[in-house]
């Protein structure tokens, strides 16, 4: 235990080819350096706590969370591979969260997001630039998410965080040019549009026990993935994440109540590995508990 150098949790996750998550929430104990080469990404940086030095090529950022003041972001674009270096002062408590996109997940995802093509683009040829800004209560409700997730099965964890991972992303880069993204709420579906939708319905209708992610949705219904997040936005009003824990919920109501499942059964089936979560989420979408629904006669109780 004297030679710790780092204590507490983390997670580094692609969560699909060329979108990385890590999130760290530890204590580092004593001064080091760490030394490495970076890819080309775009980084979308968020500190909560703890005091940072970078080096990336020849350009030096200092990060510094503070939870008194509002949450900041930072945008970093590496165009090419670049030295890396990272210092740490010594004993602290360092919390922050750090999503990185390629530039082929950008140009083929990210770019649906943004209301113009050309400057974003630009953007991303902006090499090391530095650009910081305030974030809006949405991101800061999308790092909170992330940071402390619900307890869910692996699979459904993966949709959650990479849903919100892409959204941060699109965030970012609006946040950096000073653009608004699109809003079309109102707006009517475009024929082939409909198809689309319709196509990954059924997909998660016929899979809603199979590991999914946005990903695999999309590419089966011919759209990418973030078209696919803008299409369930506009016709139900939330993500595909939501859209897919919402029918899980309906599917295990339905096994509860033809006596088909235990409670821990129709918490496995929707998603959730805790029974308390389960209940929870069960009782905001139904109005009443698994158990009243498996033993209707509790409820005339009540």
């Amino acid at each position: 235990m004297d030679d710790t150098l780092i204590e507490g949790a983390y997670l580094h996750q692609e969560l699909r080819q060329g979108l990385f998550l890590h999130v760290s929430d530890a204590v580092e104990k004593r001064e080091f350096t760490v030394t490495s080469r970076q890819r080309e990404e775009l980084s979308c940086i968020f500190f909560l706590d703890g005091e940072i030095d970078l080096r990336i090529g020849d350009r030096s950022f200092a990060f510094k969370g503070d939870l008194r003041n509002a949450m900041q972001g930072a945008a970093i674009m590496s165009s090419g591979r670049e030295s890396f270096k990272r210092a740490s002062a010594g004993r602290q408590h360092v919390r922050h969260l750090v999503v990185t996109a390629t530039p082929e997940w950008l140009n083929i995802d990210a770019m649906e997001e943004i209301g113009d093509e050309r400057q974003a683009k630009a953007l991303l040829k902006d090499n090391l630039a530095d650009h910081r800004w305030t974030v809006t209560p949405r991101v800061a409700e999308l790092v909170r998410q992330i940071l402390a997730p619900q307890v869910f099965t692996p699979a459904l964890r993966n949709l959650y965080l990479e849903g919100r991972a892409v959204e941060i992303v699109a965030e970012t880069i609006s946040a950096v040019m000073h653009a608004d993204r699109r809003t079309e709420q109102g707006s009517i579906l475009r024929g082939h549009e409909a198809v689309r939708l319709m196509r990954a319905k059924e997909l998660i209708a016929e899979s809603l026990t199979a590991s999914l992610s946005v990903e695999l949705i999309a590419r089966e219904s011919g759209i990418s993935a973030s078209g696919l997040q803008r299409l369930f936005r506009l016709s139900e009003g939330h993500s595909v994440f939501e859209y897919v824990r919402r029918r899980r919920l309906d599917r295990a109501f339905e096994a509860l109540k033809v006596g088909e499942t235990t409670v821990q059964e129709a918490s496995a089936i929707a998603g959730y590995s805790s029974p308390a979560n389960f209940a929870t989420a069960f009782r905001r979408q139904f109005g009443i508990t698994p158990r009243e629904v498996q033993f209707p006669s509790l409820g005339l109780r009540n």
